[in-house]
């Protein structure tokens, strides 16, 4: 056993492979009064709420180990009912990694023209965007490709138009994956529908009759890179924004509701210097300028939780959306359409009810900033964090499939 933790030990110098031993994980119930003492920890570096959920339901987070002591110790003097979920974050990441690999042993590329794509292994960033210059360049009468701008690495951020027709003429379904870097299992959802629009007959007649799709599958590559290569819980994107500090949570750098607050470059949720610094956000936004008007439904997909969350999220909102009860009627389709295949069962509702509040959010944005009639956060992967795993992700794919295809047809039906 010694001779085995020495090698991955060596594995992990040599790949440069971020450790996260000793990382704990704690799973927390707080009433309404100690509610807003959990609060304060949100913005700590080293902290990392996972799940920040409303009073007298379980929160979850991850705490570094030089802050566990203080952390245990506010959690006994507060009352806070705790549990340790996860004792030594490592280990669980040192078993996907071992899981990865025995998947992928035997295994061609997942990408090769003319085949159909391998959605049962994590792609790269170059092979997802591999896949989409494939489809653009064979299906020139229904994708365009187009660059929005470069990541702070130099990575391409594009952009694909699906239309059986002139792109824009219709009502236009926009949507984002791979927005948070240790989402690995949003892409390939997103990807998996645009295989389906495009290279799927039976499908691609019905769903783009009556709406165009305007879709960015990864819309943080740097991040996403860095989570797959390098530190495997990294949320952000990998700009330099100090001679210290990496990093931006892109899903607080928008606009409509943007604040620094007290929120420390470093900390998970660091907004930014300013609202749309990062070319990520800056990407999204200036192409949904260009279509907002023609926009009737924007997804933003993430993981992990079941559930389809509207509008709003930031703290001092007027709660809800005043079209919520739409948006509840359309989320529970989603729902619906996913149960009828014999898939799980969503929660559907307010994305501060159910996650809490968040400032700078791409949902808020695209709602307020845009006024784009429905607008959702979509959380996957209930039950496995962010580590889902890779030999279910074809299943996750295929299950999604069916949400997105009853919303889409509604809002053909609707807006056509």
């Amino acid at each position: 056993m010694r001779k085995f933790l020495v090698f991955i030990v060596l594995i992990q110098v040599c790949f440069g492979y971020e450790t996260y031993r000793n990382y704990k994980v704690y799973d927390m119930t707080p009433t309404n009064e100690q509610h807003e003492a959990l609060a304060n920890w949100q913005n700590e570096v080293g902290v990392d709420f996972w799940r920040f959920y409303a009073p007298e339901r379980t929160s979850r987070v991850m705490i570094a180990p030089d802050k566990q002591e203080e952390f245990e110790a506010f959690l006994v003097q507060t009352g806070i009912k705790y549990e340790v979920a996860i004792h030594n974050m490592e280990d669980l990441i040192i078993s996907e990694r071992q899981n990865i690999t025995r998947n992928r042993r035997g295994r061609s590329s997942p990408v090769q023209p003319g085949f159909t794509p391998d959605f049962s292994v994590y792609w790269t960033a170059d092979e997802m965007e591999q896949y989409c210059t494939y489809l653009a360049h064979t299906y020139p009468n229904l994708v365009q490709i187009e660059t929005l701008l470069f990541s702070p690495n130099n990575r391409r951020i594009y952009a694909l138009k699906v239309s059986n027709g002139v792109f824009g003429q219709k009502p236009i379904i926009a949507m984002e994956g791979g927005m948070h870097a240790r989402e690995w299992a949003s892409p390939p959802t997103v990807l998996y529908l645009l295989h389906k629009l495009v290279e799927d007959s039976q499908y691609r007649n019905e769903l783009l009759a009556n709406v165009d799709w305007l879709i960015v599958p990864m819309d943080n590559p740097d991040g996403y890179e860095h989570s797959r290569l390098n530190a495997r819980l990294w949320r952000q994107n990998r700009r330099q924004v100090t001679p210290t500090c990496v990093g931006v949570d892109i899903n607080r750098n928008f606009g409509y509701s943007w604040r620094t607050a007290t929120v420390a470059c470093g900390s998970q949720t660091y907004p930014g210097p300013s609202s749309l610094s990062e070319p990520e956000s800056f990407a999204l936004h200036t192409l949904l300028e260009r279509y907002a008007s023609r926009v009737k439904l924007y997804l933003s997909v993430h993981t992990f939780g079941d559930m389809v969350l509207w509008p709003w999220g930031y703290s001092g909102s007027p709660g809800w959306i005043s079209t919520h009860e739409e948006h509840q009627a359309l989320g529970v389709l989603w729902r619906d359409g996913i149960l009828a295949q014999g898939g799980r069962n969503y929660i559907v509702g307010n994305v501060a009810d159910v996650l809490g509040n968040a400032f700078g959010a791409v949902d808020d944005h695209m709602a307020g900033h845009y006024g784009i009639p429905y607008v959702y956060t979509l959380e996957l992967t209930s039950g496995f964090q962010f580590q889902y795993p890779e030999a279910r992700i074809g299943a996750l794919a295929a299950e999604t499939f069916w949400g997105y295809r009853a919303m889409a047809l509604h809002i053909g039906e609707k807006f056509s």
